[in-house]
């Protein structure tokens, strides 16, 4: 069982460490949903979660026919919650979720099967088989979602992460050549902190959601 554990990889545990803070977070706020007068103003963690929720499911309704928008939301809106933790999961001093790509890839693989889907039941697996394969060039266009989709989020957040480390070596290279203490790290990585780890990771996670529903959409242009 130690040599099971020893081997997961950090951004594994990461990840399951974040669905678990989402749940129990989700779990709380629905038991104050349910006990809430709905006549009273919501305050606290309610009034976050109201507000979470519609500014989501108005900017789903901008992206998505109305059917889409009432079935997918429920999918996209956890799929927003989690990235946006595990973007900012950095900040934290472990490894973020998405800087593994076998965890970006899952994603992206959800959301190429709803596109897939999607395209079978507009046009008929008949169809849907003849468009994939003829020409068979056609064949890339299908599968480059899942690559961009999964490439895109991690190699950006990636990057961040390789950025970030390269400052702080610099800092500490520069630091310990007058006093034994990376004192300039503390001062110049917060700044950078704020563009790769958050206002990276928000605009990522918004991006992959983005992409996401206008990808299924067009599959199914006249579903009402």
């Amino acid at each position: 069982m130690s040599t099971f554990f020893n081997n997961l990889q950090p951004e594994l545990i990461s990840s399951i460490t974040v669905m678990i803070i989402l749940s129990i977070i989700f779990i709380k706020v629905g038991k104050k949903a349910e006990a809430a007068d709905p006549l009273e103003r919501p305050k606290g963690a309610l009034l976050v979660a109201e507000v979470g929720i519609k500014t989501i499911y108005d900017y789903l309704k901008g992206l998505m026919p109305k059917k889409f928008e009432k079935n997918y939301y429920p999918y996209f809106a956890m799929l927003f919650a989690y990235l946006i933790v595990s973007n900012l999961w950095g900040l934290t001093g472990f490894e973020a979720p998405t800087t593994n790509y076998s965890i970006t890839l899952s994603l992206g693989l959800i959301t190429f099967v709803l596109i897939q889907w999607n395209s079978i039941k507009a046009h008929g697996i008949g169809s849907y088989i003849k468009d994939a394969l003829l020409p068979p060039t056609n064949l890339l266009g299908k599968v480059s979602p899942l690559i961009s989709l999964s490439m895109r989020i991690f190699c950006n957040l990636l990057s961040g992460s390789f950025i970030m480390g390269l400052v702080y070596g610099a800092t500490k290279w520069v630091s310990y050549h007058l006093i034994p203490f990376n004192f300039l790290g503390p001062v110049i990585a917060p700044i950078l902190h704020i563009y790769f780890d958050v206002f990276s990771g928000v605009i990522q996670a918004l991006v992959f959601m983005t992409l996401s529903s206008i990808l299924i959409s067009i599959e199914n242009p006249d579903e009402e």
